[in-house]
């Protein structure tokens, strides 16, 4: 197996990677280490919250129920018309064999 000594190298090694730009290596280039504690603190929060199904049931209905409207065809249609100023086009309905099956 391997043993503490080489593992450690290997995390230091990893740590100087994401501490340091330089050496070819862009670093922490989205920020995301300083935040890292509190995301597996949360995890662990999600984890024990999930592990409670009843609590987790109640509480993605709830998020369901409180989401506004979304569509990804809607804001399609959105982009389409307010930022590629792009117009829409009708698809044609795809051929279908004698089993109705898509061709």
């Amino acid at each position: 197996g391997r043993g503490d000594a080489e593992a450690k190298r290997e995390y230091s090694e990893l740590l100087d990677r994401l501490c340091n730009n330089g050496n070819g290596y862009n670093g922490d280039q989205y920020l995301l280490i300083h935040d890292f504690p509190s995301y597996c603190k949360t995890q662990d929060q999600v984890d024990a919250t999930f592990s409670d199904k009843k609590k987790w049931t109640a509480l993605t209905i709830k998020a369901a129920a409180s989401m506004g409207k979304f569509t990804t065809d809607r804001t399609i249609r959105e982009y389409a018309r307010d930022i590629w100023e792009i117009q829409d086009m009708e698809r044609p309905a795809p051929d279908m064999n004698p089993l109705g099956l898509a061709v």
